[in-house]
């Protein structure tokens, strides 16, 4: 189930009421009863494009690029406690020192960011949520004291999630690296809660395949697992089915659920084959409630650890 990238060569409304109106006729005759004419069928509510999933989720995610070296107006996209997992583990975003768009961006004081773009973009959602994923191609010029200047390029799956309670700003996000898995590397999950139902599924490719939405995605490690879509998420899930994935036993996770979406975030290991080493990776799942106690999985994520 998971992107997994081996140490060896692994083989992308505001409704408008329409009212109805309603047109009196009179006769030329002034004794006659006026009568009520045909009343015009309302027209169906329409959705302003300013206000869809899809042109929310553009406008946060433009927004967050274009201030990934100005901490100040990144945090400014996320609502108050918004929770971020990054390559680096899980924060709170608005905490003082959080560094959450350093980390997203693998800045650090002697480097800078020469482009930031997206592509593979989906969004999906309803009237109280919105929610959008996109592939992230991050080029960075490192500049350290006494070594020649160097480029480097990153790619990063984002799925987030905008929240109509708190003005449409991102209620919690995950940004995960694509890179080779190694069996070691750390990512702190910070406010640790007891796994639930929604971490569970991250353990298993068939029960989250089973668990999708319409339109969900799915994200792996390697460059290649990349499935937007139910169809193609299922099938990248079905090829994971041989995986053991277990969670990280010196990791914590973090499961929220709420009336109006849910999510967890943990780290796992995923082992290839039996007797094999366990690759260790962060992880992470988005879900909207469903009937009954059901959830409806839009999108997950597995990520590469340093």
């Amino acid at each position: 189930m998971i992107p997994i990238a081996l140490p060896y060569p692994s083989p992308s409304p505001a409704p408008v009421a329409a009212g109805a109106v309603l047109a009196l006729a009179c006769t030329a005759n002034a004794d006659k009863t006026p009568s009520a004419a045909p009343t015009k069928a309302a027209a169906p509510p329409t959705t302003s494009p300013a206000s869809s999933p899809d042109a929310r989720g553009r406008g946060i995610l433009k927004a967050q690029l274009a201030a990934l070296a100005n901490d100040a107006a990144f945090i400014a996209t996320f609502a108050p406690q918004a929770t971020v997992l990054t390559p680096l583990g899980s924060n709170e975003v608005h905490a003082p020192n959080a560094g959450v768009a350093a980390a997203i961006a693998f800045m650090n004081p002697h480097a800078e960011i020469k482009s930031a773009t997206f592509d593979h973009f989906t969004s999906g959602g309803n009237a109280k949520v919105a929610w959008f994923a996109a592939e992230l191609q991050l080029t960075i010029d490192s500049h350290e004291p006494g070594s020649p200047a160097a480029t480097a390029k990153h790619t990063v799956r984002a799925i987030e999630l905008l929240d109509g309670a708190a003005d449409w700003k991102v209620a919690v996000a995950a940004f995960t690296n694509v890179a080779q898995l190694y069996t070691f590397g750390t990512s702190p999950i910070k406010d640790p809660t007891a796994p639930g139902p929604l971490a569970s599924f991250l353990l298993s490719p068939e029960s989250l395949a089973g668990a999708l939405s319409e339109g969900a995605v799915v994200f792996g490690t390697d460059p290649a697992e990349r499935a937007i879509g139910t169809p193609a998420a299922k099938a990248l899930l079905g090829r994971w089915k041989k995986l053991a994935i277990t969670f990280d036993p010196k990791s914590k996770v973090h499961e929220v659920r709420t009336a109006t979406y849910g999510y967890a975030m943990t780290n796992v290991r995923i082992v290839t084959k039996s007797g094999g080493e366990g690759y260790k990776a962060n992880a992470f799942v988005l879900a909207l409630p469903g009937a009954g106690n059901a959830w409806s999985v839009v999108g997950a994520s597995y990520g590469a650890l340093f």
